[in-house]
């Protein structure tokens, strides 16, 4: 059997219990942070539409990263609309700031697009610059106003042991990629030659498509967990006897 290494590439906030739970199945985890979070220069418009929202209108939430920026300018009280987050972390998150919210059933965004439900004001959208159109096709074809705005920015850049990432993809190590701008890190960072020998676990459609312009075959999950990472390891293992 290969030796079982995987490389993460989400932010070692976003990677904690996944790497403890790997790690206790035997697991050698890589960590490699393949995109950056950046704040707003100017977070005026950000904090306005969220403060404009009334109590028919609906504020989604579909990272942490969009409640921090929302709660850096905006006070909990002040918001008056009814709060969506995409899964349990996201609504923590919310909880922090002083508010509760809505949860679908599974913390995905297309459960978030399938189940939201709102009212007959704004579905407002706080979320990244790179952030996919599904969601907003989603909820429109379901009947909501839909609007978007920039929460903030998503920059391609890895951070880590850069060479131990290689080696490994080039060995075939599965790995974890989440969004589109990690993927373009990814292969900024280890290579093109390296990414296209590793073992590609894509979170979400929009993020497989990336991976897949890359010359790649993806396997696409919905949702990421230690399990479906051993199961991969083990797949692969089967299949080069």
């Amino acid at each position: 059997m290969h030796d079982r290494v995987v490389i993460l590439t989400r932010s070692h906030e976003d990677n904690v219990d996944l790497a403890v739970e790997l790690r206790a199945r035997g697991v050698t985890v890589i960590e490699l942070p393949s995109a950056t979070i950046e704040p707003l220069a100017d977070d005026t418009a950000l904090a306005a539409e969220i403060r404009a929202l009334g109590p028919d209108d609906s504020l989604v939430f579909t990272s942490r990263a969009g409640v921090d920026a929302a709660s850096r300018p905006v006070r909990a009280h002040e918001v008056r609309a009814t709060v969506a987050a995409v899964g349990a972390a996201t609504a923590r998150r919310c909880r922090d700031w002083g508010i509760d919210a809505w949860t679908p059933s599974e913390a995905t965004s297309a459960a978030l697009g399938r189940e939201l439900p709102f009212g007959s004001g704004v579905v407002l959208l706080a979320r990244a610059d790179r952030a996919e159109s599904g969601l907003i096709r989603e909820l429109a074809a379901r009947g909501a106003r839909v609007r978007e705005i920039v929460a903030y920015r998503v920059v391609p850049a890895a951070r880590g042991d850069v060479e131990a990432a290689r080696r490994a993809a080039l060995e075939g190590a599965v790995t974890v990629v989440a969004s589109p701008a990690a993927v373009e890190g990814l292969i900024a960072a280890i290579g093109a030659a390296a990414f296209e020998c590793a073992r590609i676990l894509a979170i979400g459609p929009t993020t497989a498509r990336a991976a897949a312009h890359a010359r790649v075959k993806p396997r696409v999950v919905s949702a990421l967990t230690a399990g479906a990472i051993v199961r991969e390891m083990e797949e692969r293992d089967v299949g080069d006897r």
